[in-house]
């Protein structure tokens, strides 16, 4: 790769200097959002407090990761597909897309849920813990829009009054052109941490069927598939519009979106994984002001009816997810809803449940909530490897009555490939079971990447442009820093039409982050932006990569 990286330096260089000539318009600020008690179906919600300062890591403690979680043999869960959200409310109160909280009624071929775990957002250089459990209250298929509500805690105990971290509503009919966005949310390969990028508004659209004069705001914003139903917020850090997985408005590609990712983490991709995208970025946002009516019959009282005609929009209650009561209490001790990961928070809680364990890893965790339980009470853990005993646990309880409990494995050389079942019980009866797989992904051929490079504001083609693909280890800030020849996966250029295809294949089943710089124009750079599921076609196509004029 010969003088690349010095192209590369020069385009950034001249790109910082654009920069700084540059300058975007701010977000009118808006009075504050409050919210008076209603009668509704759903507990009263108290005031809405005053807002934050807006500040990155005040909204970033607001986006959850939204995890969708299946009852399986005896007791057993696994991960269904996942999502991101924002909290509105700080009583639990979450808006998302309809695809994360509940894809079949997007029509999507996907099975139903029965629970959606709710991780939440404590550092921005760790993976979130599943922390609670939430309902969904209401949705519109139609905008791809959703509110759901915690209702229990990790341990499977209703929720009080919460006061968690939350961002204000904003009004997305202030938006203008050249306007500061920032987003926030997760991507859709497990074991990774909140993202943040930022752009500029690039423009708005109208949708058939939307009675509103902004259907779509679109972004320049570089927004990886996966992070849709995340977060979307102005230079005052209020919540303005939801990165939602669709092209904004005629006349753009869309992002393909195809079950090609393994988004529960059972190692194959099928029927059972969320379209995800693999082509292209999410270029549009819903505004917020479509979510109104759906907020508010969630029990939100919005200061301001911003909506114009948009309460008349169609939406319906959704048809119940079905979901285990772990509250409700029981004649003799249980064990229940089991979870495997490779990484648990200091107080249990797990972080990314899958049930594929790739190789390498040292300690594997497993939780489950218990109730009924009296101390002394007999109980086991059994561990097998291949049908093979090979830990055996049997011991007198002491956890008390109620909880979460998490037991584990491990191996300094890693825990061995093979397929494990554990099995938990209480006074030699079986109580609890499950499985899950340490090893390589299913399918390990590589994929030949290609795309096109495309001015964001009239589709025509950009010419010698560099596409930088970075290996899944290294942080786009260290590259950045460093600019290491050694870090790089593979690298090409665009041609006189834009297009351009990678040299080297790369390997399924992980997320490279991606850099893109052509000369006036603004650089792109997506940590893990460039995901290919294991079962994604022998030739990939990214779709249009569209940058911005510096």
């Amino acid at each position: 790769m010969p003088g690349l990286l010095d192209i590369f330096e020069s385009i950034l260089n001249q790109a910082g200097q654009a920069h700084d000539q540059s300058r975007s318009a701010g977000g009118q600020r808006r009075s504050g959002q409050s919210s008076s008690r209603r009668r509704t179906n759903f507990p009263q919600l108290d005031p809405l407090p005053e807002p934050g300062r807006g500040g990155v890591g005040d909204v970033m403690k607001s986006v959850v990761q939204i995890v969708a979680l299946r009852q399986g043999f005896m007791g057993g869960m696994t991960s269904a597909w996942t999502g991101s959200g924002t909290i509105v409310h700080p009583q639990g109160i979450i808006l998302t897309n309809c695809h994360v909280a509940n894809p079949r009624a997007m029509g999507m071929s996907s099975p139903p849920a029965d629970r959606l775990g709710i991780s939440i957002t404590e550092r921005s250089d760790r993976a979130p813990a599943l922390s609670y459990f939430a309902e969904v209250v209401n949705y519109n298929a139609d905008l791809d829009l959703a509110v759901i509500r915690i209702t229990h805690d990790v341990k499977g105990k209703p929720v009080g009054r919460l006061k968690l971290p939350s961002v204000a509503l904003g009004d997305s009919d202030t938006l203008e052109l050249g306007d500061r966005l920032s987003i926030f949310g997760y991507p859709g390969i497990g074991g990774e941490t909140v993202t943040f990028t930022s752009g500029n508004v690039s423009g708005f659209s109208q949708e058939r069927g939307v009675n509103a004069s902004r259907a779509w705001v679109k972004t320049d914003a570089t927004i990886a598939g996966g992070n849709s139903g995340g977060t979307g917020v102005n230079e005052d850090g209020r919540l303005v519009g939801v990165p939602t997985q669709a092209a904004a408005g005629s006349g753009v590609t869309p992002v393909d979106a195809r079950p090609v990712l393994d988004t529960n983490r059972d190692g194959r991709v099928d029927q059972r994984d969320t379209p995800m995208a693999i082509g292209g970025f999410i270029n549009g946002l819903r505004p917020v002001n479509l979510a109104i009516p759906l907020l508010k019959k969630a029990g939100m009282r919005i200061a301001q009816d911003r909506t114009g005609d948009s309460d008349d929009l169609p939406d319906q209650r959704v048809e119940p997810i079905r979901h285990f009561d772990p509250s409700a209490r029981k004649e003799k001790p249980t064990f229940s809803n089991l979870l495997f990961s490779t990484q648990v928070a200091a107080d249990g809680r797990p972080i990314n449940p899958t049930l594929s364990i790739p190789t390498g890893v040292d300690e594997v965790y497993a939780s489950f909530d218990y109730d009924n339980f009296t101390n002394g009470t007999p109980w086991s853990a059994v561990w097998m490897n291949d049908g093979e005993v090979i830990i055996e646990q049997i011991e007198k309880w002491d956890d008390g009555d109620s909880g979460r409990k998490t037991v584990k494995i491990s191996n300094r050389r890693g825990v061995p490939d093979g397929e494990y079942q554990l099995v938990i019980g209480i006074r030699g009866e079986v109580a609890l079971e499950g499985k899950m797989t340490v090893g390589k992904l299913v399918d390990e051929s590589d994929a030949e990447v290609s795309g096109r490079l495309v001015d964001i504001v009239n589709s025509k083609p950009i010419k010698n442009g560099l596409i930088i693909v970075v290996k899944p280890n290294v942080s786009l800030r260290s590259f950045l820093n460093d600019r290491k020849e050694s870090d790089v996966v593979t690298s090409t250029e665009s041609a006189s039409d834009g297009s351009f295809t990678l040299p080297d294949q790369l390997p399924k089943g992980m997320a490279y982050s991606l850099v893109v710089a052509a000369a006036g124009y603004k650089p792109l750079t997506v940590q893990g932006g460039l995901r290919i599921g294991p079962g994604a076609p022998e030739q990939a196509k990214m779709g249009d990569v569209a940058l911005t004029r510096s």
